[in-house]
């Protein structure tokens, strides 16, 4: 997320500058598609490429001296890059974002969410996406979604809110003993301080078409000049993600989970429900 939040705060400071990404480029001596791909994230900046953009924007002292220490943060390499073998470029894009976020909601219609899958739910469910996996490949992406999990094993760890169609547990990924294992987990997990699942039952009569997560970050400390939103929408897609940040859209998303959340049954209710589903499982 820090680089995402370098690049967004690089492009608002020019933009309050009054430049064009040509003008600053050509300021610095750089090429316009340079700057672009930085303001977009597709890059990591240096730090003496960022201290001289903001000395063309007029952000000096100890601002400017916050955003370069950004700048040496988002170069650094994450825990996910030991998976850069398995991993597509998106989505290494999302795990430093879930990595930094102080709250996680989630809408999940079709599977258990990746955070809170067992082991052996993880190994069926990516047994069975449509794309095929090589068999060599399989275990690395179990290790790698069972290495995601460690960042709720944490004192600080994220709040994590979560709603869940009724199909998704009822979706018989693994057997039944891996559904049992999986759902015994869910009624654990949703005892422990700050992570909420609700059970979206299909006698509530509505639902939406397509899951969705919702990532807030905390705001940097000062005195980084920090203009980035503080929430933004990922969607996971076959061959890659959106990841939606204009303020339309992320309202649009948050009144949808809140509303969901809404006519989904409480946290005490969705343990009650989902042991029973287990107890029907044969």
């Amino acid at each position: 997320m820090k680089r995402r939040r370098l690049a967004l705060t690089l492009r608002q400071l020019r933009e309050r500058a009054g430049m064009s990404a040509a003008e600053a480029a050509r300021a610095v001596e750089h090429d316009t598609s340079w700057l672009s791909r930085i303001e977009t994230s597709e890059v990591r900046p240096h730090p003496n490429d960022v201290r001289a953009l903001l000395a063309l924007y007029g952000v000096t002292g100890s601002q400017a001296e916050a955003v370069v220490a950004v700048a040496r943060q988002a170069k650094q390499r994450g825990w996910w890059q030991q998976y850069n073998d398995v991993l597509p470029d998106w989505f290494v894009t999302y795990l430093g974002m879930e990595s930094e976020a102080s709250v996680i909601r989630s809408y999940e219609c079709q599977m258990i969410p990746g955070l809170l899958q067992t082991e052996g739910y993880a190994r069926a469910a990516i047994e069975g996406v449509p794309v095929p996996i090589r068999a060599t490949e399989i275990e690395r992406q179990v290790a790698l979604r069972i290495d995601r999990q460690t960042i709720l094993a944490a004192d600080d760890h994220p709040t994590l809110r979560v709603v869940l169609d009724e199909g998704a547990v009822r979706r018989l990924v693994g057997g039944v003993e891996v559904m049992r294992g999986q759902i015994d987990r869910l009624v654990q997990e949703s005892t422990r301080a700050r992570i909420q699942i609700q059970l979206l039952p299909f006698a509530a009569g509505t639902g939406f078409d397509g899951s969705f997560v919702m990532l807030d970050f905390p705001p940097l400390p000062d005195p980084y000049p920090d203009p980035a939103e503080a929430r933004l929408v990922y969607v996971d897609t076959l061959a890659g993600a959106l990841y939606l940040e204009e303020p339309a859209q992320v309202s649009a998303y948050s009144a949808a989970f809140e509303q969901l959340a809404a006519v989904a049954l409480g946290p005490r209710d969705t343990r009650d429900r989902l042991r029973l589903i287990a107890r029907e499982l044969v």
